[in-house]
């Protein structure tokens, strides 16, 4: 797993990721221990409307920094009830992953 350049916190790679690559919709990020077979799920909540993304505890900063990014992918190309890996979750990750990692 490569280091991320311009982040060596999870909350440094949430403020770059605010910044470069917003959403369309506020977004709260936490740390659980409650998640199954994953590092990071993600989620569209409404009224009001906005993103949750969980972040598993106990993995590396690394994974969580990369997780964010993949989470963070799904909730920028997230269309109606979809946010499986389409297309346009592959552009979007390419777009959180270079801001974070500096490629």
């Amino acid at each position: 797993m490569r280091r991320p350049v311009n982040c060596e916190t999870l909350k440094q790679a949430e403020v770059v990721l605010r910044a470069l690559v917003p959403l369309a919709h506020p977004c709260r990020i936490v740390r659980t221990g409650k998640l199954v077979d994953a590092w990071g799920s993600c989620e569209f909540k409404e009224n009001p409307s906005r993103f949750l993304i969980r972040i598993a505890k106990g993995v590396s900063v690394d994974q969580e920094i990369e997780t964010l990014c993949h989470e963070w992918a799904h909730c920028r190309a997230w269309i109606g009830q979809t946010h499986a890996h389409s297309a346009y979750w592959g552009v979007a990750f390419s777009e959180a992953y270079q801001a974070v990692f500096d490629e």
